[in-house]
């Protein structure tokens, strides 16, 4: 079994304890412990064989044998009985935005829904504003939800669909008669979410390269092999085309592969010119058509052909050009990873600081830290700054926003802090006006320095809030506030539009990992992609700046 099919069990396990209302702690360890196999570089079988997966952060006694239970018999057998004891339809309800484990309860105990199809029907018949707690907004936010789950229902996230790709490509790479190849189409452009996986090769033998594709243990079902193109399907359904190439046809494949089809439309209204089979690089492409290299990020149709034959496009952000990640967690709260590994793994990634926001205490369920445990975890802060000359923790917290707009900490503790996060976790279905007024209060707040996941969105799960963003922009402007844009591939949050309407505005933003483990930290590659969607450069991210102006900034804005 997999990393993410080991993952999947512990978290559907921990879904039916929740469903069976059974101890939070338990349910919470599952939890942290799918979270870090999910993240694990290595492969679990490989701890497994080495005997090292109690090194796994949140893998104790019980969990670690059901581990080697699912490697060992590719099945769990308490994991089989108590799927018998919960409808499998309601575990594919929680996919619904805004529809948690309690509702579901209350839908199947009260109306006998046990599935998407009659929980809609049961929507559309008006039978669940008849139950306590819940109305006519909940019936319209179930609709929706599940309108969006079938428009989405062929997307999967770039987190889940880029390392398949990659270990796919490396596959590839390995044979020596592969001259060139790389990810091509929405993977390639950075798209949050992605229908398929196309991959592009550059190969003197084709049939060569079929052999190896068909030793490729992540290939579920091959469903079509016609010259040149190979495609079917990976694990997990990833439908996958790949196309084979004679090395000087790679250079013009791979472009014309990479999309999208409105920026090759206006490219090429007529058609491909001749001549382009002769270049030999991307670069080489653009300039024959007159045009600055426009990087796959950019190529959507959004202004970046005038800008490439104005000369006007901008330099974009690199994964190297961040020293610094402003949103963190750790044991302290609901992260898996003690302060000391976080700094490590951050001092290896190059940053000469990482802020710690920890959530306050109203967000019991993320084990929030009241004002006593904020001021513990300070003291822990500063004795380990002592140990590095070449990096420092920044004391921070991601502070809830209530629903009126006020904050979980008071000014005099937030005032102490280097960095402070504000962000919304509750009270997800309040109307645009009263979403609106709570942000913008937030934003207004001398001692907030960051929103965290502006939009509240989860891809695939959870839309945006209602709010006016032209309002929330403007305020955020003149307040000088931060925007972040939330790494983690199931938010990258704020968009790239959004984050690209913000640098217009002058806004500054914060590419930010929200890790929750050390590992996580490397999330921060899928906020770069997003941030280079939206049009940014070095200049414009403020964790670019080294520490001293990142505090000085934070400190003049006060």
């Amino acid at each position: 079994m997999t990393n993410r099919e080991i993952a999947r069990t512990l978290d559907h396990i921990a879904d039916i304890l929740q469903f069976q209302e059974e101890n939070p702690f338990k349910i919470k360890a599952y939890r942290q412990a799918a979270n870090s196999i999910y993240h694990l570089d290595e492969d679990i079988a490989y701890l497994y064989e080495k005997g090292r997966l109690d090194e796994i952060p949140g893998v104790g006694k019980s969990i670690k044998s059901k581990i080697e239970e699912l490697i060992e018999k590719g099945s769990l057998e308490c994991y089989e009985r108590l799927l018998t004891e919960v409808p499998p339809g309601l575990l594919d309800m929680l996919a619904i935005p805004g529809v948690g484990h309690k509702t579901i309860r209350v839908l199947y105990e009260q109306l006998g829904v046990t599935n998407r199809d009659e929980l809609l029907q049961a929507a559309q018949e008006k039978r669940i504003r008849l139950l306590p707690g819940m109305g006519s907004k909940t019936e319209f936010s179930i609709i929706k939800g599940i309108e969006m789950l079938e428009q989405y229902s062929q997307k999967n996230t770039l987190g889940f669909v880029l390392p398949m790709g990659q270990k796919m490509l490396a596959f590839l790479k390995d044979m020596e008669n592969v001259k060139a190849a790389s990810l091509a189409g929405s993977i390639r452009r950075g798209r949050p979410l992605v229908t398929d996986l196309d991959i592009v090769v550059a190969a003197d033998d084709e049939a060569a390269v079929r052999c190896r594709l068909s030793h490729y243990r992540g290939i579920k079902q091959i469903t079509g092999s016609e010259a040149g193109h190979i495609h079917g399907f990976l694990q997990f359904n990833i439908p996958f085309e790949v196309i084979i190439l004679k090395p000087g046809e790679y250079c013009l494949g791979l472009f014309l592969s990479t999309g999208s089809k409105q920026h090759l439309a206006r490219l090429f209204p007529v058609g491909t010119p001749a001549g382009l089979e002769s270049c030999r690089s991307e670069p080489d492409i653009y300039a024959n058509l007159g045009l600055d290299f426009i990087p796959p990020e950019l190529r959507e149709d959004q202004g970046e052909l005038e800008a490439a034959a104005a000369g006007e496009l901008p330099v974009l952000i690199e994964r190297g050009d961040l020293q610094g990640d402003l949103h963190c967690h750790s044991g302290w709260s609901d992260g898996a990873s003690q302060l000391a590994e976080l700094g490590e793994a951050a001092r290896d990634m190059g940053y000469s600081y990482l802020a710690i926001t920890d959530h306050s205490g109203s967000l019991a369920i993320s084990g929030g830290l009241n004002q006593e445990r904020l001021a513990a975890q300070g003291r822990e802060i500063d004795q380990l700054n002592q140990q590095w000359e070449d990096f420092m923790f920044l004391k921070g917290t991601e502070v809830d926003i209530f629903r009126d707009g006020s904050l979980d900490y008071d000014a005099e503790t937030l005032e102490k802090l280097d960095v402070v996060v504000a962000s919304i976790h509750t009270c997800f279905q309040l109307d645009r006006e009263k979403q609106t007024q709570r942000l913008i209060q937030a934003i207004k707040d001398d001692n907030v320095d960051i929103i965290g996941h502006l939009t509240g969105r989860l891809l695939n799960r959870r839309p945006p809030y209602e709010l006016d963003m032209e309002e929330v922009l403007a305020t955020a402007a003149k307040s000088k506030i931060i925007l972040e844009i939330n790494s983690h591939p199931d938010r990258l949050d704020i968009d790239a539009q959004l984050a690209r309407q913000a640098r217009d505005m002058g806004i500054k933003i914060a590419i930010n990992s929200d890790a929750h483990l050390k590992n996580d930290l490397r999330l921060i590659h899928y906020g770069i992609i997003n941030a280079r969607r939206g049009w940014l450069g070095k200049e414009d991210v403020i964790n670019t700046g080294s520490r001293e102006a990142v505090i000085a900034y934070l400190k003049n804005n006060e």
